[in-house]
C-alpha cells in the first residue's frame, strides 16, 4: 500500500472496524457511502468475510461486528484460497499425439 493511500485514509477516512486479521475498514468522513478496506500484511481480498464484502459494496448499511479467533479465520482464508487455485497436471502426457506442422 502506498504512502499516499495511508495519508488519504488517515485524513479523509473514519476507521469503522478492525478485524482479528488486521484488516481495517474505513468510510469517508463526508460521504459514508464511500467505503474501503486496508488489507493486513500478507492478506488480500480473499480474507474478507462475506458480511464485510457486502458492506464495502453498499449492499448492506449495517456495520457487521464479527469476531473470529485469529487461527480459525486464517484457516478459513487458506481454505478459500486453496479452493480457487488451479491445479496443474504434473504429467504432460495428453494420451494422444498432437498435430505438428511441417
Amino acid at each position: 500500500m502506498s504512502l499516499g493511500f495511508k495519508l488519504y485514509s488517515f485524513f479523509n477516512g473514519n476507521l469503522v472496524h478492525k478485524d482479528s486479521l488486521g484488516n481495517k475498514y474505513y468510510h469517508e468522513k463526508n460521504n459514508i457511502s464511500k467505503r474501503w478496506v486496508v488489507y493486513a500484511p500478507g492478506f488480500g481480498p480473499e480474507s474478507l468475510p462475506t458480511q464485510f464484502h457486502n458492506w464495502l459494496h453498499n449492499t448492506s448499511d449495517e456495520i457487521p461486528i464479527i469476531e473470529f479467533e485469529e487461527s480459525n479465520q486464517e484457516s478459513l482464508v487458506k481454505k478459500r484460497v486453496q479452493k480457487h487455485t488451479v491445479k496443474h497436471k504434473e504429467n504432460n502426457d495428453k494420451g494422444y499425439n498432437s498435430w505438428q506442422p511441417k
